[in-house]
């Protein structure tokens, strides 16, 4: 069952802030989250990580380079009616 916890909003310089539980906050396994509202409050969830600089060769590696199927939808805008 899910633990409840209690803070309280707090300055931070000319920001309100909240400190979240060490248990909380390492559950996040992230440094950097999103805040998004809803209708019941306030969801935090942790920001997508972007990988370090060296591993984008591999990952680019991997990606699919296969040439794109034909537009064929250009063709069919060149006699949609319009006159030059």
């Amino acid at each position: 069952m899910a633990h409840t916890y209690y803070a309280r909003v707090t300055q931070i310089g000319n920001s309100k802030g909240v400190r979240l539980p060490k248990e909380l906050a390492l559950s996040l396994g992230t440094t950097e989250v999103i805040l998004e509202p809803t209708v019941d409050g306030i969801l935090i969830k942790p920001a997508p990580t972007i990988p370090p600089l060296n591993q984008w060769a591999a990952i680019f590696a991997q990606a699919d380079i296969s040439p794109e199927p034909e537009f064929n939808d250009w063709d069919i805008t060149l006699n949609d009616g319009l006159d030059e």
